[in-house]
């Protein structure tokens, strides 16, 4: 009987964790990081590359996303500020995504947002790094577009997002092309 029991239970967690890696897509990407605001005023246009993974509840219109990602911008020409300096900054955010239209559209527009946390790196010449974590958050829109007759989609997404740094707002407008994989 105990057999029959673990037997049982088993099969339903086989079953869940099937169900569940149904729901899950995979995805990378990079683009542009462009500043914007006091950040536009000491850095010029940088890179960003990213990943992430979004498991999409029942209604396969709602998802929710972890993501992570790294991007770098250097000094505009005739900034006022330290010279020759980068900023590094990497991220993870838990966004909430809300999908237009059926899973299998060909083309899908989204809109994205999330809250996380955000590690802000300044190095120059001469002086020693310094580092800081931050919350911050970011809301913006996608469009998703099936290439095969799979489940692989190419993506382009903008967002806008915002950390505050020694009162400065880091506000930065994230554009990324890439490819996510999985089920839905």
């Amino acid at each position: 009987m105990k057999l029959i029991g673990l037997a049982v239970i088993g099969a339903m967690l086989l079953g869940v964790a099937t169900a569940m890696a149904q729901s899950v897509r995979y995805g990378v990407g990079a683009g542009l990081l462009l500043p914007v605001g006091d950040y536009h005023s000491i850095d010029k246009t940088g890179w960003i590359v990213g990943a992430d993974v979004t498991y999409w509840l029942a209604s396969a219109s709602v998802a929710i996303r972890a993501e992570g990602s790294y991007s770098r911008t250097g000094q505009k020409q005739g900034a006022c500020c330290l010279s020759d300096h980068t900023i590094a900054i990497a991220g993870g955010l838990v966004d909430v995504v809300y999908a237009f239209g059926k899973t299998a559209d060909q083309i899908r527009p989204y809109l994205v947002a999330g809250v996380g946390l955000y590690n802000w790196r300044l190095s120059a010449p001469g002086l020693a790094p310094s580092s800081e974590t931050k919350a911050g958050f970011g809301g913006g829109a996608g469009v998703a577009y099936r290439v095969s007759s799979g489940s692989t989609r190419l993506f382009l997404e903008g967002k806008v997002t915002n950390v505050t740094v020694n009162g400065i707002y880091y506000v930065a407008v994230p554009i990324r092309v890439g490819l996510r994989f999985g089920a839905k």
